[in-house]
């Protein structure tokens, strides 16, 4: 998180004077407490943007399967009727 030993000493230090010696182990496990706890809620929160977004690419993908199976089904009826004019062709 880019807090250096200073910083942690300086908490440590205020801490120490408004909360008092004794309260303050209580504040420090109560403080890790509640920051394991939103830890533990933005991994929840950004697990489900990740499945949300890949939802979206899944969907994103069916349409564009869908899209290209239309263009091959165009390009085959097209490949089919030029077989048979050429056939007709030949025939003659």
């Amino acid at each position: 998180m880019g807090i250096g030993i200073g910083e942690i000493m300086v908490v440590l230090i205020i801490g120490f004077i408004v909360v008092g010696p004794e309260d303050l182990p209580k504040v420090a496990r109560t403080l890790a407490k509640c920051v394991k706890k939103i830890r533990s809620y933005m991994k929840e929160l950004t697990k489900s943007f990740e499945e949300e977004i890949k939802a979206d690419e899944i969907k994103e993908a069916g349409r564009n399967i869908k899209s290209l199976t239309s263009e091959f089904e165009r390009v085959q009826q097209d490949v089919l009727r030029h077989a048979a004019e050429v056939k007709d062709t030949i025939k003659d």
